[in-house]
């Protein structure tokens, strides 16, 4: 009888020993509440039943996931795709595996990147983060690159940083008037065309105006292409740092 239940604690053991798993499990229809939302980046792995290349991949996430178990900051995921699973669906999952990071309750980047150990594991600590803009609040989701920006802030003088920021936004504000100024004069330049077409009284004015016409349309394109991607750029991260201090 001892020996009996000797040999079934044995057992259990093994066997947990080999169904433990650090990968946390993601269930797709209550995903929202398994997860922290200030404090937690995920690294997701979408699979689903039968894909031979979903096992294939099993080992390595198990060991990245191993790896981090001890990063409060980072989870390492799976989530097992059906017709029922609400988060593939959110997500736009199609083929298998798939995997995505980021913030869980925001837009996920796709990694399509290499699947040995050692890349996902330098691809999890430069690119697993909550916000994809560091912060002194939130310094844990920070590159080194970035905390020694922060450390070099911190040791100005309010004096010298005040005149930094000044400088710096002067030229963004200049950076933007000239884009401003560029699509104005591109819609004049249209307009003046359009008008000397409407008034030409000879066929070859009219076809100089023509010309000139399809010119200042390219112009005025370019211009206003040029002041959307300025417009859409994001704010210099040390002037962003900056203003969290002051």
């Amino acid at each position: 009888m001892k020996f009996q239940l000797l040999t079934s604690l044995i057992l259990s053991s093994i066997l947990d020993s080999f169904s433990a798993s650090n990968v946390h499990e993601l269930f797709g229809n209550d995903w929202y509440d398994q997860f922290n939302a200030n404090d937690e980046a995920v690294f997701v792995k979408f699979s689903k039943p039968g894909c031979a290349a979903c096992k294939e991949s099993a080992p390595v996430w198990e060991e990245l996931a191993t790896a981090f178990a001890d990063n409060k900051k980072i989870v390492i995921a799976e989530t097992v795709c059906d017709d029922s699973n609400e988060f593939c669906t959110e997500n736009d999952v199609n083929s298998y595996p798939s995997y995505k990071y980021g913030d869980i309750f925001d837009t996920m980047g796709d990694y399509e990147g290499p699947m040995d150990l050692e890349s996902l594991k330098k691809f999890t600590s430069e690119n697993i983060r909550l916000r994809m803009t560091c912060t002194i609040a939130g310094d844990h989701w920070c590159n080194a690159e970035e905390l020694l920006l922060i450390d070099r802030l911190r040791k100005m003088s309010s004096e010298e940083m005040d005149e930094k920021f000044v400088l710096m936004y002067e030229a963004l504000e200049a950076e933007y008037n000239e884009a401003e100024q560029k699509v104005t004069a591109a819609k004049r330049m249209l307009e003046d065309s359009n008008e000397k077409l409407k008034n030409a009284k000879e066929d070859a004015y009219a076809k100089a105006a023509e010309r000139r016409i399809e010119v200042s349309k390219k112009k005025l394109e370019d211009a206003e292409a040029a002041f959307d991607i300025l417009m859409a750029r994001e704010e210099p991260l040390e002037l962003e740092l900056m203003e969290e201090l002051m």
